[in-house]
């Protein structure tokens, strides 16, 4: 049965953190929760709780030992945690720019201090990843349409699969468009995400709109 947003709330705030605290010491610096969890299109027991975890210094041993003692509420909670340094975690802005911008539009302080106000993101890389992800999304797309052509249930069962999958990167890549044409207020369902794109770019939003159908 799956968990209430409540009880995954306290869960998170008042035991995971515990944990988190515990397993890392005095190299804790902050613990952050973003993304689909602070949204009104969270489903308990379906969607992932990611927690980003900065650390002074990142310590393989003690990664170890994190696994070893929160590994009951990751799987419980859905929780995908992320363990960085502080120094990753800033200087990685120019690398990941969409996933950076994410945490900084929708997040939550658990512990210490709000690192996202170190973050300076560039508008030339982002315009960087966007392209980088959407021409190797294309070529699996086209890797898929092959795969599509054998006629078999199993085959056609793995492509619906695999693109019902593939629309979650596709939401990112989306919301990186809408940055990089100054879209502050983002839209909150994926439906209004690909017709606020289409508004602002033009984009032929039909196929996109027939992937939407297809997660059901």
């Amino acid at each position: 049965m799956a968990q209430s947003k409540e009880k995954i709330s306290d869960a998170i705030q008042n035991e995971f953190v515990s944990v988190v605290e515990s397993a890392f010491g005095s190299r804790l610096e902050s613990i952050l929760v973003y993304g689909s969890y602070l949204k009104e299109t969270f489903i308990p027991g379906v969607s992932d709780v990611n927690v980003l975890i900065v650390l002074k210094e990142v310590n393989p041993r003690e990664l170890r030992t994190f696994g070893h003692v929160a590994h009951r509420h990751i799987r419980r909670y859905n929780i995908t945690p992320l363990v960085l340094s502080r120094t990753e975690f800033i200087t990685s802005a120019d690398v990941f720019p969409m996933e950076h911008l994410d945490i900084v539009d929708t997040h939550k302080v658990l512990f210490g201090p709000d690192v996202t106000v170190d973050l300076t993101i560039g508008r030339d890389h982002l315009r960087h990843e966007i392209e980088h992800q959407l021409r190797g999304n294309l070529l699996s797309l086209r890797q898929l349409a092959v795969a599509a052509g054998e006629e078999s249930p199993g085959k056609k069962r793995s492509v619906r699969k695999e693109l019902e999958h593939w629309f979650g990167s596709l939401s990112a890549i989306l919301r990186g468009v809408l940055r990089l044409y100054g879209v502050t207020a983002l839209p909150a369902t994926a439906l209004e995400l690909v017709e606020k794109v289409n508004a602002e770019v033009g984009l032929e939003s039909g196929p996109i709109l027939r992937l939407l159908e297809c997660r059901g």
